[in-house]
């Protein structure tokens, strides 16, 4: 049995119980714990996480060398064979090779139409030659569009470069929000995930603000205080959805974001779960996964 307690008692801190914890209802989208699994999920046990959304269940490169189809579908054997195992309470997301369509197209039909995943991550390298911009999109998001497929974007305003700008430090291939902007200008009836909050917030926030069918993740960056009530005040607690970045990350650092937030339980419980259950519902009723929204 696993041991839910916690070190302390929350209550002495003005922290959640685990029982206010299943409450919200928790759905994570960023997980990164395939390799470390069986030692990583009692964690989330013990915070009370309903489901989490693994994003490295497939790769179309290998050793900085690129993968057919095929190979990629054989390499991640295991990784697939544990989502089956785990499907109560994991789901299973893939990176994707936009510099070569024909070959992402076919592993999102084998392991999305055909097979147990539920969408896509952006980013198998960050120096690739394209970002999200490119229209070597369109064609992939058109079919993910199809199955009703979620699309996570890797994003980032990252500072750097001489001289030094707002996103001279992103990488070639790193789409930073408003490339995600352009994409989804394309697409405006398909919903898509803007990943880590653009790392400058401020700045991603605003970038895609016009885009309705953009929600933003703010995973992995560190915790400022007022940066969620910001995306709350100018996208609406509708368009936010949670991860932890687990393991690499922590749940004190994640959780952290909503509650320091001023912000009524039905909007955490929004931004906690409810967002993510309802633009991932259909998809999970393809593969069997009942979602009570």
């Amino acid at each position: 049995m696993t041991d839910h307690t916690f070190a302390i008692d929350p209550e002495n801190y003005g922290l959640p119980s685990r029982d206010e914890l299943v409450e919200l209802r928790i759905w994570d989208l960023h997980y990164h714990g395939l390799g470390r699994h069986n030692e990583v999920m009692p964690y989330f046990e013990r915070m009370g996480v309903e489901r989490v959304f693994s994003l490295d269940v497939a790769r179309l490169t290998s050793g900085g060398e690129s993968l057919s189809a095929a190979e990629a579908e054989e390499n991640a054997k295991e990784n697939l064979e544990l989502l089956e195992q785990e499907r109560d309470r994991m789901s299973g997301m893939f990176r994707i090779d936009p510099t070569r369509v024909d070959t992402t197209l076919e592993l999102i039909e084998k392991l999305i139409e055909n097979g147990p995943c539920v969408g896509i991550k952006t980013g198998t390298w960050l120096d690739e030659p394209i970002t999200v911009a490119h229209p070597n999109y369109d064609p992939i998001v058109r079919k993910l569009a199809e199955l009703e497929a979620i699309i996570y974007i890797h994003s980032g305003f990252m500072v750097g470069g001489d001289p030094r700008t707002y996103y001279g430090g992103t990488r070639v291939g790193e789409a930073h929000p408003g490339h995600v902007a352009e994409l989804a200008s394309r697409f405006p009836d398909v919903p898509i995930i803007c990943g880590h909050q653009g790392a400058d917030w401020e700045l991603g926030i605003r970038a895609i603000r016009p885009h309705k069918n953009v929600l933003m993740e703010f995973s992995g960056m560190d915790p400022e205080s007022g940066a969620v009530d910001f995306a709350v005040k100018e996208l609406g607690a509708d368009r936010l959805v949670w991860g932890c970045h687990a393991p690499s990350r922590s749940f004190s650092n994640e959780l952290s974001k909503v509650y320091d937030s001023e912000m009524t339980k039905t909007e955490r419980k929004l931004i906690f779960g409810e967002n993510l259950r309802r633009i991932s519902a259909s998809i999970h009723r393809r593969k069997g996964i009942s979602v009570e929204i």
